[in-house]
């Protein structure tokens, strides 16, 4: 599925996640917090594909983080006591990128599998517990992960969702071409029922 899809896709798994959900049932209490829960969303409705290991800007890319991830651990190992003060947040860069390196290296393969899932959401506990970030964002990004994963599961390609116990792509029995016109209006009639289910809860 591409981009555009992923996204509305994902914002619907996060309408689905607000109305059925009863720990995210703040849509109408408290609307900054919802506009940002949507920012994890759509966040973790592109995660998994941040893995192009084969193109060049896929490359250069992973060089690149690599080489600023070297440097902001060595920083926190060695750092001059006069930039203690910055120590803490070298640490939680460091541990927001390590997971990023790992992801791409190699696309539709584990950051398209149940494992992915699992590991990202002891992650974000682990985050929610020493960053004291609220899982109610933290949950927005694992559900925009969810919604990827569905994504391309309904596609021709399918994905290894029990990678690495199998290497196999499983798809769903109903399956589309990725940026077929079958998939736009699947996006379309997404949108289309988004606005109606959002205008109709609010007004």
């Amino acid at each position: 599925m591409m981009a555009p899809g992923h996204q509305v896709v994902g914002f619907t798994f996060g309408v689905g996640a607000l109305a059925l959900i009863p720990q995210f049932e703040v849509m109408t209490e408290r609307p900054y917090q919802t506009i940002l829960f949507f920012v994890f969303v759509l966040f973790g409705s592109l995660l998994p594909d941040i893995d192009t290991p084969a193109s060049k800007l896929g490359h250069k890319f992973w060089r690149g983080l690599m080489t600023i991830f070297t440097i902001a651990f060595l920083c926190y190992l060695f750092a001059p006591h006069y930039l203690n003060t910055y120590r803490d947040e070298l640490k939680v860069f460091v541990m927001l990128l390590l997971p990023v390196l790992i992801m791409i290296r190699g696309h539709r393969k584990m950051t398209h599998s149940l494992l992915f899932v699992s590991l990202l959401v002891g992650y974000c506990l682990i985050l929610e517990q020493t960053l004291q970030i609220p899982w109610f964002y933290l949950g927005g990004m694992v559900v925009g992960v969810v919604s990827h994963l569905f994504g391309d599961f309904i596609t021709k390609q399918g994905i290894p969702l029990v990678y690495p116990l199998s290497r196999k792509y499983i798809q769903f029995f109903f399956t589309f071409r990725t940026g077929s016109n079958t998939e736009r209006m699947i996006v379309y009639s997404l949108v289309l029922w988004n606005v109606w289910f959002l205008t109709s809860t609010v007004f």
